[in-house]
């Protein structure tokens, strides 16, 4: 090949050559316009200076990463506080109810210790109305009026608890047996007066009324001689007032379903043989079971949720009652409330422990409630929450997408202004070289026209199937479909699919315009035009290259453009060795012409 301008401008395009250094080029046809025609020139050939777009300004997005990190804490955060909210109200509405229950407990227990205590009143007041009896009559009372009168009281009606009302006469002990013939006499059999005692007194029962089974064993025993009495007679005789024993076996216990007693004494002028100026002469008393006076005292209180134990405040070891279980949970253990109340010159203690169905469900149900309320307030500011997040992951994205939106349409305008840079880049070359060749504006129109249908004709094949590439083949068809028959240029086409870039694409276009341009020019006929074109991929290095044979049999060497070669092998040569960086040669041989071309693929 003869001398030729190749290589690539600054933006990939054709070098200008020096004018000046070509006599009878582009400066002479130039120097022999009219200056009219120089202007229409410029103005048809000369690009004007295209626009610079300014590049979007990229809009600034929130921390996503930070965000998303931020949010399972922010969801955890929200359910957490609104779940110690609720399970602050939920343990205050249980303390709330727990001193509720207390409180009602508390009223039970001082019902059953006041119902008890005045129950006790009840038996002291009759004890003092009994005494006064006994200190009214100036005779010695006897059995059958202390009977008639015990009788009229109905103890059994109207006072349950008490064993019965007796009279006990106080004597030296040198009268122990004058006491026991009184006695005999008074009830006409025999009575043994019992226990045997080293006392200098003794304080034998005379009458006992009702006089049952119990109460009639009780007749003739020495009271006095037992310290838990004897400490309460006395007792009563230094105060004057009724006065309590500890607990004690009553003598009427002949069953084996023994129970804790006590006994209150009252002083009396009355004596067994006289009347006694000091309130000494014996004692108005009562014996108690303590378990039937606590079951009479209950019995007022039908289906009490409560256990009792009442003990002596001065002998706690010996309960006078108790029928709490043998285990009470500790949970019930803690709610216990003792109440103290004075019996007869002594203190009895009451503890009262509520019963495992004291409190049900129905004193929780406020608790329960606010558990519940609580728990879907927790669901509720969870799925809130939950919701909010969502709807910012939801507007982040928008803002993410919106963002990578606005960067495509600014890449899309700068790769859209760097195309059209190239192709008016392109088309200038173009045009200068086509005024070199052209004798006159209507030959340089001609040229430059089809040039530009070869141009366009390579884009329409990128843009074909919308994406930023051409078949190979394709391309090859339009260019060389409108010199040939359409089932001929197929019949010519032979190679593997090939994909071209943008680039690739234009600038071969262009040469397979230019080759088949000049083959039509040169042949005969535009029927007998015969051309081949064949390609392969090969591997150089690490690239895969194109290689393509253009061959046209009929051609001769003195038929094609001379050595020095014209616009034609000058711009493929500039196309493919400048734009492509690859190789372009031509031979003559046995097959005719035979032009080579090879260039690296960008598209895999």
């Amino acid at each position: 090949m003869g001398a030729r301008t190749a290589g690539p401008d600054h933006a990939g395009l054709l070098h200008q050559p020096n004018d000046k250094a070509r006599p009878g080029g582009l400066a002479a046809l130039w120097t022999g316009l009219s200056p009219q025609r120089r202007g229409a020139v410029k103005a048809r050939v000369v690009p004007r200076p295209f626009p610079r777009l300014k590049q979007p300004m990229r809009p600034s997005l929130p921390e996503h990463g930070m965000t998303r990190a931020r949010q399972p804490v922010l969801m955890l955060g929200a359910v957490l506080v609104t779940l110690a909210l609720g399970l602050g109200l939920t343990v205050a509405t249980v303390r709330l109810e727990n001193q509720a229950v207390a409180m009602r407990f508390a009223r039970l227990a001082d019902l059953v210790s006041s119902r008890l205590q005045q129950r006790m009143n009840q038996h002291v007041a009759l004890l003092r109305a009994t005494r006064s009896q006994f200190d009214a009559e100036v005779e010695p009372v006897t059995v059958p009026e202390f009977a008639r009168y015990v009788a009229g009281l109905d103890l059994q009606g109207n006072y349950q608890g008490i064993q019965g009302i007796g009279f006990a006469a106080l004597l030296p002990t040198a009268e122990a047996e004058q006491a026991r013939d009184r006695i005999a006499a008074a009830h006409g059999h025999q009575i043994a007066a019992r226990p045997p005692g080293d006392q200098p007194f003794v304080g034998p029962i005379v009458m006992l009324e009702p006089l049952d089974e119990r109460n009639r064993r009780a007749l003739g025993y020495d009271m006095f001689s037992e310290p838990a009495r004897r400490e309460a007679m006395i007792a009563a005789l230094e105060s004057g007032e009724p006065r309590a024993t500890g607990p004690v076996e009553l003598v009427q216990e002949i069953t084996d379903e023994k129970q804790t007693g006590f006994l209150i004494y009252t002083p009396t002028h009355a004596g067994l043989f006289a009347r006694s100026e000091q309130r000494d002469g014996g004692f108005v008393y009562s014996p108690f079971r303590a378990g039937d006076l606590h079951a009479a005292v209950l019995a007022t209180l039908p289906g009490l949720p409560m256990s009792l134990r009442t003990v002596d405040a001065l002998a706690p070891d010996q309960p006078l009652f108790d029928n709490s279980p043998a285990e009470i949970p500790p949970n019930l253990a803690a709610q216990a409330i003792t109440r103290e109340i004075p019996i007869a010159g002594r203190r009895w203690q009451m503890t009262m422990t509520p019963a495992p169905g004291f409190s049900g469900w129905r004193d929780r149900s406020a608790s329960l409630m606010v558990g519940v309320l609580s728990l879907l307030l927790v669901i509720a500011v969870g799925g809130a929450t939950w919701s909010f997040l969502r709807a910012l992951a939801e507007a982040e994205r928008a803002a993410a997408l919106s963002a990578r939106e606005a960067e495509q349409r600014a890449l899309l305008l700068r790769e859209m202004q760097h195309r059209i840079k190239n192709h008016l880049a392109r088309i200038q070359a173009i045009a200068r070289q086509t005024m070199r060749s052209a004798r006159d504006l209507t030959e340089f129109g001609r040229i430059f026209g089809a040039r530009l249908s070869a141009m366009a004709k390579a884009q329409d094949a990128i843009n074909r199937d919308g994406r930023d590439s051409a078949d190979l083949r394709a391309l090859l068809l339009a260019e060389i479909g409108g010199v040939v028959e359409a089932d001929r240029a197929e019949a010519m086409l032979g190679g593997p699919p090939v994909r071209l870039n943008g680039r690739e694409a234009q600038a071969l276009g262009l040469v397979a315009y230019e080759l088949s341009t000049n083959a039509m020019k040169y042949s005969a006929e535009a029927d007998a035009l015969t051309i081949r074109i064949e390609w392969q991929v090969e591997k150089r290095g690490e690239a895969d290259w194109l290689v393509l044979r253009w061959i046209e049999p009929e051609a001769q060497p003195g038929g094609t453009e001379g050595e020095a070669g014209g616009f034609g092998t000058q711009l493929i040569h500039a196309l493919i060795e400048g734009d492509l960086n690859g190789t372009f040669s031509r031979d003559f041989g046995a097959d005719g012409m035979v032009i080579t071309i090879a260039f690296p693929l960008s598209l895999d």
